[in-house]
């Protein structure tokens, strides 16, 4: 039986191991856990500068992961996952303490130094706790409730200008206070963060009036999911976020390409809240299906029987949204893995086999698509059965 898209992609989101993703089935918490270490950090070699690894700085860093086997003097049992694929594999790259690693490591790497090596025991609860983690096939690296070993080096340690969220109430509303899952409705200014302005307010490169969306599903930044719960209607509160809650390392592009905000940049938002609807309706519109380019990009069009290397993320499709982007369900950003696809295979769901096509390498293009087009009445991990569909896709490559 062939692979849904979903069951490839999910897979893949949470395919290499930084990513703290749930990822499987959850088991019964009623079996015996397998044995469990306690959570341990030990330098096999110390670094050298005065810069030392801190919550919020981006780190570069080679890791290799094992699973725990107590049985072992080093209790490292199988491997399951490792940077160092080639001799001339770049490390990884990530902000550390925003949520996008295991516990384990976005606890274990804070205070290295460049070029130490540090060995890591983590029990399930710091890992993956009571899920599998899988492959992009689906095979099982870490199965449920298992501890498992790093071995971590650090090469780079960057300090971003702005490295923890905070929040500052300008006017505090009177009206319904917004939470999880609640429809929002807000006026928004966004601006590049300055260290040298007394606002921090450096030049604007967004904006927008009357903006709903739902709160709480992963649809937006981390900076608004967290500082927006809370506000009441009325209310207008200033966002100072860091990049790893902002556009990370992937930065912000405009329509032609060029980046409004820089990769690693940390930015700042003015939010005024202007209605909250505490029981947002069902979605239940199934729109056409349609192909948005946001940027075009060059060389030869995709065409049945090539292979493309995708980044993608997916939303459930959502009519009172004002972007119709519900929640999220799935995204390969977080580990920053493309995704690879032929064309013409059948693998995929129909709307991705006919919104890739044409695509050039460089191009970032939206696809709309209803139920018919994707799961249709079969329901997936986190898809109800009958959801129209909403994806963001950038062709990092095309192979013939």
């Amino acid at each position: 039986m062939k692979n849904t898209m979903f069951k490839v992609i999910a897979s893949l989101a949470c395919a290499v191991v930084l990513a703290a993703c749930g990822g499987g089935a959850k088991t019964d918490t009623t079996t015996p856990l397998p044995p469990q270490p306690t959570f341990t950090k030990s330098d096999v070699q110390a670094g050298t500068g005065d810069k030392t690894v801190a919550v919020g700085d981006l780190v570069a860093v080679h890791f290799t992961g094992y699973l725990y086997d107590e049985t072992k003097a080093d209790k490292k049992g199988a491997q399951f996952a490792t940077t160092r694929t080639t001799a001339d594999t770049a490390p990884s790259i990530f902000t550390v303490g925003v949520g996008n690693l295991i516990a384990g490591l976005d606890q274990g790497i804070v205070g290295m130094k460049v070029g130490g090596v540090r060995n890591l025991l983590i029990p399930s609860s710091m890992a993956w706790g009571p899920y599998d983690h899988a492959d992009v096939t689906g095979k099982v690296l870490v199965p449920a409730n298992t501890a498992v070993v790093y071995d971590v080096e650090v090469f780079t340690i960057t300090t971003l200008p702005l490295a923890l969220f905070s929040k500052t109430d300008t006017t505090v509303g009177s009206g319904t206070e917004a939470a999880a899952n609640n429809l929002v409705t807000v006026n928004y200014t966004g601006y590049i963060y300055d260290a040298s302005k007394a606002d921090k307010k450096g030049a604007q490169f967004d904006t927008g009036s009357s903006f709903t969306f739902l709160l709480g599903v992963n649809s937006r930044i981390g900076g608004w999911e967290l500082g927006i719960p809370g506000m009441k209607t009325g209310g207008k509160r200033t966002l100072y976020v860091p990049s790893g809650l902002a556009y990370a390392q992937w930065g912000r592009k405009d329509s032609a390409g060029n980046y409004v905000v820089p990769q690693n940049t940390a930015v700042v938002y003015d939010i005024e809240l202007t209605a909250v609807n505490t029981t947002p309706p069902a979605s239940t519109v199934q729109p056409d299906f349609k192909k948005v380019d946001d940027q075009v990009g060059t060389g030869a069009a995709a065409v049945t029987g090539n292979t493309l290397l995708v980044q993608y993320t997916g939303y459930l499709y959502n009519d009172s949204v004002t972007d119709k982007k519900g929640l999220r369900f799935d995204t390969s950003r977080i580990t920053g893995t493309p995704f690879s696809v032929k064309l013409g295979e059948g693998k995929v769901i129909k709307g991705w086999e006919d919104g890739l096509l044409g695509m050039q390498a460089g191009g970032r293009r939206t696809l709309y698509i209803p139920a018919n087009l994707a799961y249709g009445s079969n329901a997936q991990t986190n898809i109800p059965a009958n959801s129209a569909l909403i994806f963001e896709v950038e062709v990092i490559s095309i192979t013939p």
